[in-house]
């Protein structure tokens, strides 16, 4: 998203529905002292929608009829929306547009508008209706995209500005605009505040959001820079529903130590290490090579995963949009971060102590809080034995678990779905992440040999998908058999497919 200043002309707000439009105004007639002239706000305009329309209109954003009013309780259409988040967010067209409208709409004073927001993903050309009233979920849509943001977020925003009725008013479009402003991204952020969560985690809060650039793990790594032997862990990741704040997984912290952050080699930032363990529940064994640890959102514990931007689209329901100081319904959360990479230590009573692996993707999955651990390659839990669990950066409240002989899971069937791809079924849904890192050998009847991996988090049911690796690829008309590598998993018979 470019931020030079706006180039587009200034263009009046459409006329209500059945009403025709006004023309252009040129751009040195809408200096903001005059656009701000020109609108006569209502006298019973709520104060905060009156400021939202003053600021839009001082921007030269947004502008009102002939007669001077703005009409904040009238339905905002689709034409209205795209020119005022277009401006609004400084959105430009693509550089080769291949946006186009019907012949009915060349010459109309949302056209250009309305082109730049398809270009950004805004609307669908197809789909566009001028006069069309937007509702209040329609609304936040739009401004999600413009922003590249989850829509929960900007939902999040217009609940907290609608009255909850279908259509979206141009009173509550001025005040999402607003907010949404401070919410555009920007190389030139900077950080204004630093602060420990807990052990593992920083809250880093700045002047707007970072360029998606910024935020990837690889620039971050380079961006985010401490001293003490601290470093990320994981890529910053935006709070669901803030402009600005971010969670930064970090390695583990000392209580009370002083750290320091610099931010680009510009920034220099203090802060205090913080020695807050990570409060589990519950370990519990899942495979004989597998356990886990059961973090509860009652017992005031959230994994970010359910509370990160980058996520929200895709929780469902599980999804959280947390208040100021990370608080639901008024409690204070204390939230995992990412566990990449990070290990624990087992226990077996009268043994050795033993360090074991967290297996990515596992912590937060079918709307459970439960991080998986594994142990070397080659070990086993062994039946009757006792194992404790333990860490620097968490605490169990139930850290025991006697070990027992579970079953491996049951290949059931598998099906090509590309040359590169197959989805292996098992004969029931084991409800969690128990196919994580796994995988599976593939013997052709031509004599050749693959191997395929599940591919995190693609589990529906009993079924997940798996890639074939190496760069290898299924062949028409050969038969494979199907055998897991290792033994996670046994084949209920002889388990075969047919590349078609």
């Amino acid at each position: 998203m470019k931020k030079e200043p706006r180039t587009i002309a200034i263009w009046t707000l459409a006329a209500a529905i059945g009403v025709a439009a006004l023309g252009p105004v040129s751009a040195s007639a809408a200096t903001p002292s005059a656009a701000t002239k020109a609108i006569a706000l209502n006298e019973s305009m709520d104060a905060v929608v009156s400021q939202a329309i003053k600021q839009l209109s001082d921007q030269g954003v947004l502008q009102g009829y002939e007669n001077g009013t703005v009409r904040p309780n009238q339905a905002v259409t689709q034409a209205e929306a795209a020119k005022l988040i277009v401006l609004a967010l400084r959105l430009q067209p693509a550089a080769a547009s291949s946006a186009s409208l019907g012949n009915e709409h060349n010459g109309k004073w949302y056209a250009d508008y309305v082109k730049a927001a398809i270009d950004n993903g805004l609307l669908s050309a197809a789909d566009f209706q001028p006069n069309k009233p937007l509702s209040e979920r329609e609304l936040a849509g739009m401004v999600a995209k413009a922003l590249q943001r989850d829509a929960l977020s900007a939902r999040s925003w217009m609940e907290a500005i609608g009255d909850g009725k279908a259509q979206a008013t141009r009173g509550e479009a001025a005040r999402l605009l607003v907010k949404a402003e401070t919410s555009v991204r920007s190389e030139n952020a900077r950080i204004v505040s630093v602060k420990a969560l807990n052990s593992i985690a920083l809250e880093v809060t700045t002047s707007g959001p970072l360029t998606l650039d910024d935020e990837t793990i690889e620039r971050s790594a380079e961006t985010f820079r401490f001293d003490g032997g601290l470093t990320n862990v994981n890529q910053p990741r935006l709070k669901t529903g803030s402009a600005n704040t971010y969670i930064v997984p970090v390695t583990t912290m000392e209580e009370g130590k002083s750290y320091t952050l610099a931010y680009k080699g510009q920034q220099k930032l203090n802060f205090e290490g913080s020695g807050e363990l990570i409060r589990f529940e519950q370990a519990r064994q899942v495979a004989n090579d597998t356990f886990e640890v059961e973090a509860l959102l009652s017992e005031g514990v959230v994994d970010y995963g359910y509370i990160i931007s980058a996520y929200a689209d895709g929780r469902g329901a599980n999804a959280l949009v947390l208040g100021d100081g990370l608080t639901l319904d008024g409690k204070s959360l204390q939230v995992i971060s990412s566990l990449r990479n990070r290990t624990a230590v087992l226990t077996p009573e009268g043994g050795e102590p033993m360090t074991v692996s967290y297996v990515g993707y596992t912590q937060s999955t079918d709307g459970k809080q439960e991080p998986k651990f594994r142990l070397p390659a080659g070990k086993k839990l062994e039946p009757g034995v006792t194992y404790r669990v333990s860490a620097d950066w968490f605490e169990t409240k139930n850290a025991s678990f006697v070990a027992s002989d579970i079953a491996p899971l049951v290949i059931a069937s598998a099906q090509a779905t590309d040359a590169k791809t197959l989805t292996v079924t098992l004969n029931g849904d084991p409800g969690d992440e128990l196919f994580a890192f796994r995988s599976a050998k593939l013997e052709g009847d031509d004599g050749s040999e693959l191997t395929a991996q599940y591919r995190v988090q693609t589990r529906k049911g009993a079924t997940g998908v798996f890639d074939l690796q190496n760069g290898g690829e299924l062949k028409n008309g050969v038969s494979y058999k199907v055998s897991p590598i290792g033994d996670w998993a046994v084949a209920a018979g002889e388990v075969t497919f047919i590349k078609a």
